[in-house]
This record gives structure tokens, C-alpha cells and sequence, in this order.
């Protein structure tokens, strides 16, 4: 295995390896996605298509294609992604009347139905989600899951009677992306305020879900907007109060990358082996390997590898006997590349004292349980899971900075999140934006870093 500190090529060489994608679709940043990445993608799906249905998001789906007079009713929307819309102007040889868009985001399409859905306030809140691919025709340097012209995302969408309605399901929705990203996927993360320049187009708020990678930059892996009343105003969603007058609605969005997400998880919890992956995410969780080096005694051996298997089956643990013809040594290999989180070595001692010898992937410790123990596995489980999360968390802490002149900021971006200051004047943020891009503006006061004027806090770094 490629060492890690050359991520690229390790990051890519993990992704062919281990089964998750295969890049060489015909299509430039189109992937197909192998059983070891779909996997993973779906058990996020389910996770968190569970928590949003829990607080009342009725799941959907909506057509991929979007008309342009739809598509283009909220013009500062379609602004700020008419660079990156395809569009389909033919079938066949005949010349479509009005084009269609491969869906970049369905704010506009969805707002169409919400006009038609919501009639009284006894229709609000309106929550939705649907499970879907996206397309944006990316024209920054492709990377496989991280930046692409097709990605997998869950994208949310709601309606609310006032704005302290839509607010709280902002912070609802934080909270249940901290789950997904944080118990889940066991990544650390920050949420980031994003400046006005750097807003999704069309929202009064912009909320940022942004990882650091090994390699020193942030990574966005999940979004939250407050959208006010602007769609509402341009569809003319409204609602019939209590009093019998016509409101507005406020509105807000959301949506996690799913092939963000698992690049993170990728990224952040590999080593130079390869994957390590957390047990709940883990297609694999469990492979017994049986150790026979001579036939005889090897049926015994196979017949006891079954019998483990059967208890964990019992267990619902997703759990494979590599019977295969390969040494040990590689069968060691492939499954520590792949991140399966435990390894069970059974040999002719194990079966003679009713033991199974377990190793773990995340440290590679070896220890012995006998098979009547069993049931605890599920805890060991936890454990790995405690142990990726703390790891993760430490490592994200220890990359955060905070510097208080211009000429600091060499030294660490490029390393993680600087915190630092910023005045109002366009010049020293020109300055700034030289070396990283802005993350957000808090209203924290501190000194500007270029010219020491009084300013508030701002968050940087190098950006995927």
C-alpha cells in the first residue's frame, strides 16, 4: 500500500483497491460506484432517512428533469449555477420547445408542488426529502467523490407559518447531521456561518458542515439554508392564517453528500494499509480466517470457523469465512486494506481450547475471548468506534490555529482552520483571500490581521 502521506495517490489507490469505485466511465466525473463504497453510501441513506422521517419529513421523489422557465424563476438561484447546468435540448432528432435541465438542485421544482401542496396554516410545516443524484457540470479539476459532475445526496426541504418556525428546523436539522456525521461516521466537524458573498444562492443563511482532511484542507460535507421568504415570494407559496389572511411562507434546505461524506470517512480514519472503518458502516464487519496448514485436522478447523459463523449470524453481524487458497499473510492483507474492522483467526489451538484469537483493525491489537463470550463483540465494536471518533477529534483540534498578523498566516494555511481577524474594508480581505478562502464571519470582535483595525473573527483555510 502507497503511504498515506502522499494522499492523493494513496486516496486513489484506496478507492480501486477496496472495491469502492471505479473512475474510468467514459464520462469525466461520472463514477460508478462497487458494492464496498455503495454500501457504505446506503447505510448513511438509511441512517439518515430514519432520523428525518422521526421528525416528520415525508419522503419523496421528484423528477431529474426541470423545465427552464422553472428552473429559472428565482434568478439569483439559477445565477449561481448557469455555469453549471446541462442541458437537454433534443430527443431524438426532434428540437425540444423549451429545454430541460438535468436537476442541479430542486428548490425550484419542489416550490412549483409546495404552491399547489399548501393551502392553511393546518398544511404547515410542510417538511420533504428525497434520496438522489444531482448534476453540475464542474468545471474545477475533478476529484472521485469529493468533486464530481453526478453526486448522491439526501436533500431536505421545508415550509413554516413564520420565521422562528423555519429557524428551529435549522437547528434541528444541525442536530440531526451531527448524529450522521459525528456517532454515525465518527468524523469531526465544525459549522461554519458562511459570509454573504458565499451563501447559496437565493438563501438569507448559509450553514456549513466542513471536515479537515489529512492533508490540511476543509472539506464541506453537509449544508443548511435559511431561505427566508424569497422562494416563497417568487412561487407565491402561501397560506391561509387563522384570521383568513394570505401569508408567505418561510422556507428553509438542506442536503449531506453522501460521496463527500465517505471521502471523509475515507481520508480521515485510513492508514498506510488502507481502509479502517467504522463497525457500523463497515460492509464486512467480521472476517474469520481460518489458519490450517495441513489438511488433516483442517475439516475440524472449517467445521468450528462455521460454528462462530452461525453464532454471529445469530448476532446480526454482517460476518464472511475466508476459506480461500491464499496464505494467511494475504488474506490478512486484503482484508486490512478493505477496513474490516475485526479479524477472527481460528486455528487448530483455538478449537482444542474453545478460543478465537481477534484482531483489531483501528490498532492491530490481538487478543483471545472463548467462544461463549461471543455476544460481547458488539461491544468491542463500540470501542473501535469510541477510539476512530476520539483519534479523529484530537487530530482536528490539534490543526486549529489562531494568528494575530498577516505575516503568521504563511506558516499555517494550508495546515488546517486559522482563526483570525478581519475589519470591514475590501482591501485587507483581498488580502486575506491571497492565501485561503474565508469560512465565515462570526460577530466575535477582534483585530484585523492586515491592517489592526477592529474587526471580527473570521475563520480560514485551503478549500476542496
Amino acid at each position: 500500500m502507497v503511504c498515506k502521506k502522499n494522499l492523493s495517490e494513496w486516496y486513489h489507490k484506496v478507492l480501486d483497491e477496496a472495491d469502492i469505485t471505479d473512475s474510468r466511465y467514459p464520462v469525466k466525473g461520472m463514477l460508478i460506484y462497487k458494492k464496498w463504497g455503495l454500501f457504505v453510501i446506503r447505510e448513511m441513506q438509511r441512517y439518515l432517512e430514519k432520523m428525518l422521517e422521526e421528525s416528520d419529513h415525508e419522503p419523496t421523489l421528484f423528477p431529474v428533469l426541470i423545465p427552464e422557465d422553472t428552473l429559472g424563476k428565482e434568478t439569483e438561484h439559477i445565477a449561481g449555477f448557469e455555469e453549471e447546468v446541462f442541458w437537454i435540448t433534443h430527443a431524438g432528432a426532434n428540437k425540444l420547445e423549451r429545454r430541460l435541465a438535468l436537476r442541479p438542485t430542486s428548490e425550484t421544482p419542489i416550490y412549483e408542488m409546495f404552491r399547489l401542496w399548501i393551502r392553511s396554516h393546518n398544511d404547515l410545516p410542510l417538511k420533504i426529502h428525497q434520496s438522489c443524484a444531482v448534476y453540475r457540470y464542474e468545471t474545477k479539476h475533478t476529484r472521485p467523490l469529493i468533486r464530481g459532475r453526478e453526486f448522491l445526496w439526501n436533500e431536505g426541504h421545508s415550509a413554516h407559518v413564520d420565521a422562528k418556525d423555519a429557524k428551529e428546523n435549522v437547528e434541528d436539522i444541525k442536530r440531526i447531521y451531527e448524529r450522521l456525521i459525528k456517532d454515525l461516521l465518527c468524523l469531526p466537524f465544525v459549522i461554519n456561518r458562511r459570509p454573504e458573498w458565499d451563501r447559496f444562492p437565493g438563501a438569507d443563511e448559509t450553514y456549513a458542515f466542513d471536515t479537515l482532511m489529512p492533508d490540511g484542507k476543509t472539506l464541506q460535507i453537509a449544508t443548511v439554508h435559511n431561505l427566508g421568504q424569497n422562494f416563497s415570494k417568487v412561487f407565491d407559496i402561501t397560506y391561509e392564517d387563522i384570521e383568513g389572511k394570505h401569508l408567505h411562507v418561510f422556507q428553509t434546505s438542506y442536503g449531506p453528500s453522501f460521496g463527500r461524506l465517505l471521502a471523509a470517512a475515507i481520508s480521515i480514519h485510513g492508514d498506510d494499509k488502507g481502509l479502517v472503518l467504522p463497525p457500523e458502516i463497515a460492509p464486512l464487519q467480521i472476517v474469520i480466517i481460518p489458519i490450517v496448514f495441513k489438511k488433516s485436522g483442517s475439516e475440524e478447523v472449517i467445521a468450528y470457523a462455521k460454528k462462530i459463523k452461525e453464532e454471529l449470524d445469530s448476532l446480526g453481524i454482517r460476518v464472511k469465512i475466508d476459506e480461500g487458497e491464499d496464505r494467511p499473510g494475504s488474506k490478512f492483507y486484503r482484508w486490512e486494506m478493505k477496513g474490516v474492522p475485526l479479524r477472527m483467526d481460528v486455528g487448530p489451538r483455538d478449537l482444542k481450547e474453545g478460543k478465537i484469537t481477534v484482531v483489531r483493525r483501528d490498532t492491530g491489537e490481538k487478543s483471545q475471548i472463548g467462544f461463549d463470550e461471543i455476544e460481547g463483540i458488539k461491544t468491542i465494536f463500540k470501542d473501535i468506534s469510541d477510539n476512530l471518533r476520539e483519534k479523529a477529534e484530537s487530530r482536528f483540534r490539534s490543526r486549529i490555529f489562531k494568528i494575530e498578523n498577516i505575516d503568521d498566516i504563511k506558516g499555517k494555511v494550508g495546515k488546517g482552520i486559522i482563526i483570525a481577524g478581519l475589519c470591514s474594508g475590501g482591501v485587507c480581505s483581498e488580502r486575506i483571500e491571497e492565501h485561503a478562502d474565508i469560512l465565515c464571519v462570526n460577530e466575535t470582535v477582534a483585530k484585523c490581521i492586515v491592517c489592526g483595525g477592529e474587526g471580527r473573527e473570521i475563520k480560514i483555510a485551503k478549500t476542496y
